[in-house]
């Protein structure tokens, strides 16, 4: 199953809500997803909640809780959903509806991304919400790293998305891996050392190569009993990837992001797969559109085989 969300509304640079269309119109001209079940998260933008501290916040909110249900209706109903989203604050609810499907589950996270998105309304100095998503599904404020004074709320909204589909930690930080992460603030950096977060970097998976690498990551979520594998576009190096709202040097290369993807969507255990961050407004000649294309082509083919994807 396929599951939209066009919504840029979390990010500092918008376009991103295109991305989701670029890529449809590629799959329709060579049939990916024919006889794929596509459903579209329904995305509003009424007047909401927003403050300096966490942009739209009220908006991401409800967003994310339509994204929570969607996910898990499918993971009930039994169905593998692959969420093409616009902006990466979405993925709290994506986060939360696979728990809400099986509350006890052991969830663990491979987070391949430039970014940490360990910031809450206290250390954000952007208050960009899709810098935010992996704090709050381990439930964490940062207060060690006080930057920020929000108001209550700012507060109050950030508690209940913390709380999205009835759970408070959605995973622990010992069951989170990130791949890539080289942009990082203070802020993400301490809780990272803090909480002991595992960072596979760029020059381990040059080093490794992409598929020992994916094999190696899920040595290492041995012990959990579901995987979700969420990929933003920023995460490819930033020399041949303008299509993304923030772009960084030392990334993965096409081949090795196709091969990593692989090699990790071979495991039953992993039970979502998310793509987001595509700017077409950004590319350059479609490149990191194509890109992109490949990539989720690559996942999707891999699902078919092993009949998990309908």
């Amino acid at each position: 199953m396929i599951i939209t969300v066009c919504s840029d509304i979390g990010a500092g640079v918008r376009g991103a809500d295109q991305g989701i269309n670029a890529l449809l119109n590629l799959s329709k001209k060579s049939g990916l997803f024919d006889q794929i079940d596509i459903r579209e998260c329904v995305v509003t933008f009424p007047e909401g909640f927003s403050s300096q501290y966490a942009k739209h916040i009220e908006q991401v909110l409800n967003i994310s809780e339509s994204v929570c249900e969607e996910v898990w209706d499918s993971r009930v109903s039994g169905h593998f959903p692959i969420v093409l989203s616009g902006d990466h604050s979405s993925a709290a609810g994506t986060i939360a509806g696979i728990k809400k499907a099986n509350p006890e589950s052991r969830l663990g996270i491979i987070w391949v991304d430039a970014h940490a998105d360990l910031h809450t309304p206290f250390t954000s100095f952007s208050g960009n919400m899709h810098g935010m998503p992996v704090a709050a599904a381990l439930g964490v404020d940062n207060l060690a790293c006080l930057l920020r004074d929000p108001d209550k709320m700012t507060q109050e909204f950030w508690s209940r998305l913390k709380l999205l589909g009835g759970v408070f930690e959605k995973t622990k930080a010992s069951d989170v891996v990130y791949v890539s992460v080289r942009d990082l603030e203070e802020q993400e950096a301490y809780l990272i050392e803090k909480l002991g977060i595992r960072n596979f970097s760029t020059t381990e998976l040059h080093d490794k190569k992409a598929t020992p690498l994916g094999e190696q990551i899920l040595a290492y979520l041995k012990d959990c009993t579901e995987i979700y594998l969420s990929f933003d576009t920023d995460c490819l190096d930033g020399s041949i990837s303008k299509g993304t709202g923030l772009p960084v040097e030392n990334g993965i290369m096409p081949k090795e992001a196709e091969d990593l993807i692989g090699a990790i969507l071979q495991n039953e255990k992993v039970v979502c797969f998310e793509i987001t961050e595509l700017n077409p407004g950004l590319d350059i000649n479609s490149a990191t559109i194509n890109i992109v294309y490949h990539i989720l082509e690559t996942a999707v083919e891999i699902l078919k085989v092993n009949n998990r994807l309908d």
